[in-house]
């Protein structure tokens, strides 16, 4: 379930012939080496894969799925990248955000953060992660410039960074 994604849950009961589909023609033609769905959950080619694993990059299971075009094009040796590693790294004080309000519909929800506008993480709590999702906030996953180099340097297509501060 997508919580358990986001959550940073190792998946241990994965099926086989997963398959993730384009439902409509604007989101179709050959994929980039990093997609994402309606989730947030990232999904990479096995060509990103292989570099990341080649940095030993650590904190990322990777789940093998297929992905279909909305032409019904299969695509094969794609990886639901499920990050592992979850910090508790959001700095309170100097960051730019706002709560559910205590009378949100949804109780689950009420008290926790949401429209966070500008994000400042806390060095010390990151820990040597290259990549990783915030505990106080999990939609989102985070990557350090040994990752972003990568990208760039392999010339990897799906992916655009934009620089958060660290305190």
């Amino acid at each position: 379930e997508e919580k358990d994604f986001i959550a940073g849950i190792i998946i241990s009961n994965w099926p086989e012939g997963i398959i993730f589909k384009a439902t409509e023609k604007l989101y179709d033609g050959t994929p980039d080496d990093m997609l994402q769905n309606a989730d947030m959950i990232p999904i990479y080619s096995q060509r990103l894969k292989t570099a990341l694993e080649k940095l030993e990059i650590e904190g990322i299971q990777y789940l093998p799925i297929k992905v279909q075009g909305f032409d019904g094009t299969i695509y094969e040796n794609f990886h639901i990248a499920n990050i592992t590693n979850v910090v508790n790294a959001f700095d309170y004080e100097k960051s730019i955000y706002r709560f559910f309000p205590e009378d949100f519909p949804n109780p689950n929800v009420r008290g926790n953060l949401t429209g966070i506008r500008k994000f400042v993480l806390k060095s010390s709590e990151i820990n040597n992660c290259d990549i990783f999702r915030l505990a106080e906030y999990s939609r989102r996953f985070f990557v350090t410039d040994k990752i972003k180099k990568v990208f760039s340097k392999e010339k990897f297509s799906g992916y655009s960074f934009i620089k958060v501060d660290c305190s």
